[in-house]
């Protein structure tokens, strides 16, 4: 979680829950939508993971209506439950030990089995990989900035052959700070796209293409280093203002995997279209 004042408690079952912007709920629609899509791939293999290394608590209050729901692994886990090919495990980290204790307690309270870690992703991603069975895996990496999005999680999650990732790519932080940290010593969007700046000719760039150039980038780095294919589908997803914030970016080797996604996204019809990006 973010801080205290983020934390309220659902009255349901007494754990806590993290706030949210309204457009959450899209985001784990677009997510239950794709590991439905999965299941008949799924059920192909004696195993399968589900790995979220930003859980938070599991489930979330938007800010705007007041509900309270699942978050993003709470609402795969359920999904796949649902669709008769549950994962075998659920692969859980936070920085937060309050919000991974309390995700644990919903995940195995709706019948999921859990490995639980309490640490940075960048550090957790090392403990999942070590405990990782052969089998079909799927990443949700869901971080609160594009900061949070260290290159070396992608690079190694991915070094697993039967991995699919859907990211959040946060627009907004990159539309906020790549103009000023152009030119510092160290950027908050480093991390995320080592070597951007040398490579980017930022000043030649239209202000309302540099996020698109980051975004490409960065689809640049990950599929050479992987050899994954980023889905044509990356849905954008925007605030009340119409502004964007962030899109979920899908990545796989199968094409299979590929396709799923591009059909289980969300429907055209509420993709959001922005100049550059």
């Amino acid at each position: 979680m973010k801080n205290d004042d983020e934390i309220v408690i659902d009255p349901a079952d007494g754990l806590p829950v993290m706030k949210v912007g309204p457009w959450s709920e899209d985001k784990h629609v677009a997510l239950s939508r794709y590991v439905d899509a999965a299941r008949k791939a799924r059920a192909k293999w004696p195993y399968a993971s589900f790995i979220d290394l930003f859980s938070g608590p599991g489930r979330v209050l938007n800010r705007e209506s007041g509900v309270i729901s699942d978050g993003g692994v709470l609402s795969a886990w359920r999904m796949s439950e649902r669709g008769g090919v549950p994962f075998n495990e659920m692969f859980i980290a936070d920085a937060d030990a309050g919000s991974v204790e309390a995700c644990s307690a919903r995940l195995r309270d709706a019948g999921a089995t859990v490995q639980a870690y309490v640490g940075s992703a960048s550090k957790t991603v090392d403990q999942v990989l070590g405990k990782l069975p052969r089998g079909l895996h799927f990443a949700f990496l869901d971080p609160f900035n594009i900061e949070h999005l260290d290159f070396e999680i992608i690079r190694k999650l991915a070094a697993r052959p039967n991995i699919d990732l859907l990211i959040h790519f946060s627009v907004m932080d990159v539309q906020r700070n790549i103009g000023g940290d152009f030119n510092l010593a160290s950027s908050r969007l480093d991390a995320a796209a080592p070597g951007w700046r040398s490579k980017l000719r930022l000043r030649e760039v239209p202000k309302r293409e540099q996020v698109g150039a980051y975004l490409e980038y960065w689809e640049s780095l990950v599929t050479d280093l992987t050899k994954m294919q980023v889905a044509q589908s990356k849905p954008l997803f925007v605030n009340m203002n119409k502004g964007p914030l962030y899109r979920l970016i899908h990545l796989a080797r199968h094409p299979l995997a590929t396709k799923l996604w591009n059909t289980a996204a969300l429907p055209a019809a509420k993709q959001q279209s922005f100049p550059g990006m």
